[in-house]
């Protein structure tokens, strides 16, 4: 079983932790895990998802606090950079 804690490898944070900081992707936090362990399993099944996409496979995942906008791009944005890693 993965969990959030070991997404990050020492001090450093896993791409899609570093953009959800950048993107300002989170807010109170208690929907964080879940969206970042949804977002890691999608770009592992699928490395370039559209928008469309993203938004499918983080379904299952409510958040109150940013909307969906930012967490989208967050996602988006830690593809691309995974992609390159």
């Amino acid at each position: 079983v993965e969990t959030i804690e070991g997404m990050a490898q020492g001090d450093k944070l896993h791409p899609l932790q570093q953009k959800f900081l950048e993107h300002a992707a989170l807010q109170c936090g208690i929907c964080t895990p879940g969206f970042l362990i949804a977002a890691k399993d999608l770009l592992a099944k699928n490395p370039d998802p559209t928008e469309e996409e993203i938004r499918f496979g983080l379904a299952g995942n409510l958040c109150r606090c940013t909307g969906y906008d930012k967490i989208v791009r967050a996602v988006q944005d830690a593809a691309i950079v995974m992609k390159g890693a």
